[in-house]
């Protein structure tokens, strides 16, 4: 069940511009979204809330993430790398750990082969 909208996140880390202008494939599973760039994957958790699991508010989707890196660092430090916010800023646009108020949560891994 998707509860929020992530469209404007979606099309601003599916956009070559968010990534230095480089190609960008996107991913989909049933918790996360994934952005493959040459150099990096950003991973967004959906905004669902399953039985099973609750991504349903930001502070959820937060905590989902730096937990994923706390675990996945252990055994991959050369992977994954942090958790950074996507804000808004006053104009509306988007930004990767801009200025403006968080409206979503990325962890941030490094690539290894290019997209």
């Amino acid at each position: 069940m998707t509860l929020t909208s992530q469209a404007d996140v979606l099309k601003f880390l599916a956009d070559p511009a968010t990534h230095g202008g480089t190609s960008v494939k996107r991913i989909d599973t049933h918790a996360a979204y994934v952005f493959l760039s040459c150099h990096r994957a950003l991973k967004i958790k959906r905004a669902i809330r399953f039985p099973f699991l609750d991504y349903s508010t930001l502070r959820k989707r937060k905590a989902a993430c730096d937990e994923e890196i706390k675990v996945n660092r252990r055994f991959a430090p050369q992977i994954y790398r942090r958790v950074l916010p996507i804000t808004r800023d006053k104009d509306g646009n988007l930004h990767i750990d801009g200025g403006g108020p968080p409206i979503e949560w990325q962890s941030i891994w490094r690539a290894s082969t290019s997209v």
